[in-house]
């Protein structure tokens, strides 16, 4: 593990010193002067990990712009074209202006679905990845609530990655905000893979449950005459859907919570009749949708698997970088019909 860190850290030494050495030769500027900035930007997201939070914001948009400035750099091998390569850059600035703003509009994206199983009809309202931390701009959650309870739901579902910080602090100020979600039947969720990464899930739990919000950790719980089952994370060890539903009468509606739209076979075989997932962000950024698209049977919006229908989220909030392009931050409204 050690190893591949160091290898990674190489590479993207190399690569910031590719990029770094194309800016000062398009701005020739005082050379100790760049290249001190350019280090404390390159390095940022490691120093706001490791020496200090005022960093990571910084950290964040670095890792953008360096995702896009590699593609520029390595072409600047090939092509020495002084203003196209400005050019380049100056509309990556653009594209991550454009993809800030973009990231803040949410969009209310609205499904209508079928379930041929008897039960009451339902307004789910689904949001998932959304990454409470530090970085999330004053009042992120009371503005999240407020379009929440514009819908009017009867559930609410949270399908993993709801808190993303180390500093318990971050979600334990949010809980009297969270707890005025209004949904007729309540508020349920499962844990995501970043969860785990905080080191603090015991008294996430903790708050999620004094929120008034229900974790389901590989649970099946009866509301409103359908069965509603969350599992665990599948980078966790989590138990087999088909023991998990023993005893569950699959004449009526179970809908499943995973936080990652995986194991879709394994739900389609154990009767399970919608499942929600998140967890791609569709990418968040282009291209990187063209290899969420590759990774996952479906990894944004609607699939059907004979009586399986399955909706993936884009995410309301965003990871790392507040930047999306291409993709877009969403609260998903689901109009969920049940007859025989």
């Amino acid at each position: 593990m050690r190893l591949w860190f160091y290898l990674i850290l190489i590479i993207y030494t190399f690569l910031n010193w590719l990029i770094g050495r194309q800016l000062y030769e398009l701005l020739k500027t005082n050379k100790i002067a760049f290249w001190v900035v350019f280090l404390v930007l390159a390095y940022s997201p490691v120093l706001g990990r490791l020496v200090y939070k005022g960093f990571e914001p910084i950290g964040n948009y670095w890792m953008v712009f360096f995702y896009y400035a590699t593609f520029v750099a390595v072409l600047g091998l090939l092509v020495k074209n002084k203003p196209f390569i400005t050019g380049c850059y100056l509309l990556i600035f653009l594209v991550i202006l454009y993809g800030s703003v973009k990231a803040n509009k949410i969009k209310v994206q609205r499904y209508e679905i079928a379930i041929p199983k008897l039960a009451t009809d339902l307004r789910i309202v689904m949001l998932s990845d959304i990454h409470i931390d530090n970085a999330k701009p004053e009042g992120y959650v009371e503005k999240m609530v407020r379009e929440i309870n514009l819908l009017n739901p009867d559930l609410v579902v949270l399908p993993g990655d709801i808190f993303d910080d180390k500093d318990i602090h971050v979600l334990s100020k949010e809980k009297e905000a969270l707890k005025n979600i209004k949904a007729k039947y309540g508020v349920y969720g499962v844990l995501g893979n970043h969860e785990y990464y905080t080191g603090n899930l015991n008294e996430s739990l903790k708050i999620f449950k004094e929120a008034n919000i229900t974790i389901l950790r590989d649970e099946v719980v009866e509301i409103a005459g359908i069965y509603l089952v969350g599992r665990e994370d599948a980078s966790r060890k989590r138990k087999n859907l088909a023991s998990l539903l023993e005893g569950v009468h699959k004449e009526k509606p179970i809908i499943l919570l995973d936080h990652q739209p995986v194991a879709l076979e394994e739900a389609k075989i154990a009767g399970v009749d919608l499942q929600l997932s998140g967890h791609t962000h569709r990418g968040q950024f282009f291209p990187n949708q063209l290899i969420t698209k590759r990774l996952y049977e479906v990894d944004y919006g609607y699939l059907a698997k004979e009586q399986l229908q399955v909706i993936v989220s884009s995410g309301y909030g965003t990871w790392g970088p507040p930047v999306r392009i291409g993709t877009q931050s969403e609260i998903v409204d689901i109009q969920a019909k049940f007859k025989k």
